[in-house]
């Protein structure tokens, strides 16, 4: 009956990698990777000896660690729910685990509190990527991008700010001292990130996508100042840039993004 149902819902490929998860036994491979990642074995079940949640699903299936796992991207592309377990966290989506991301949110990126987030999880919205700095002139627009993300959210827009230290050295604190910043002063809701680096030695992969010219040839070149705003549609292409001092409020930026928001959300990932 379990096989039964399975094949209504995968290919008979993802049936025996489900069963092979599911019916495996209770020791393969999990307590390895636990050790190696300082985590409880038990972050597999809901409770030691129940059935696994679509995290152990993931372990298995992949035969690989927790390394860069985000929940809500991987959950998102098998069309399933966060936090799922037995026969709920099979794969409803046929082609999972093939990852369709497009390259400009084919990265892994941590979070302000240390969290990897796959930004292939946002994937259909309309993006606004910032590179961001507390002790700056343009840090007010911190205001202005809360603003705009509070009026927009709804619709599919989001704000991806990235801190950075490159430019006056106006980003110095640590990642916990930028976030009590952000949501105490500017009460800041959209996404915030772990400080890396935008320009020069050690760039964050994603930014060297963003500002180079063989893979961004319209609007790359070097982030020029705290502030420098990339918008993305919702297919992941670059279809606009605006310089550190523009403000987000400005009707160019609000139009740029009104018009893609305008744009209907494709069904696929």
């Amino acid at each position: 009956m379990l096989v039964t149902a399975i094949r209504q819902i995968v290919p008979l490929s993802g049936v025996l990698l489900v069963l092979s998860g599911f019916l495996a036994p209770a020791a393969h491979a999990r307590p390895r990777y636990a050790r190696a990642e300082g985590v409880e074995c038990i972050y597999c079940h809901e409770r030691p000896g129940d059935e696994r949640n679509f995290r152990g699903l993931y372990y298995e299936a992949h035969d690989h660690s927790f390394k860069e796992f985000d929940e809500m991207f991987e959950t998102k592309l098998a069309g399933v729910k966060p936090g799922s377990q037995g026969v709920d966290a099979m794969p409803t989506n046929a082609n999972y685990p093939n990852d369709p991301v497009v390259p400009a949110l084919h990265y892994t990126m941590k979070d302000v509190d240390g969290k990897n987030v796959n930004l292939g999880r946002f994937q259909g919205d309309v993006i606004m990527v910032v590179n961001v700095a507390s002790l700056c002139g343009n840090t007010p627009q911190y205001a202005t991008l809360q603003k705009l993300y509070e009026k927009y959210q709804g619709q599919g827009f989001t704000i991806l700010a990235f801190p950075a230290n490159e430019f006056g050295k106006q980003e110095p604190g640590t990642d916990a001292e930028i976030k009590e910043f952000c949501t105490s002063k500017y009460r800041v809701t959209f996404p915030l990130f772990s400080k890396i680096v935008v320009k020069g030695d050690g760039q964050a992969p994603l930014y060297h996508f963003l500002t180079e010219k063989a893979t961004n040839p319209q609007f790359g070149g070097d982030i020029e100042w705290n502030f420098a705003k990339f918008l993305l549609n919702r297919k992941g292409e670059i279809v606009a840039r605006f310089p550190a001092g523009t403000d987000p409020a400005t009707p160019a930026v609000v139009s740029a993004i009104e018009k893609e928001l305008a744009v209907p959300r494709s069904d696929s990932k």
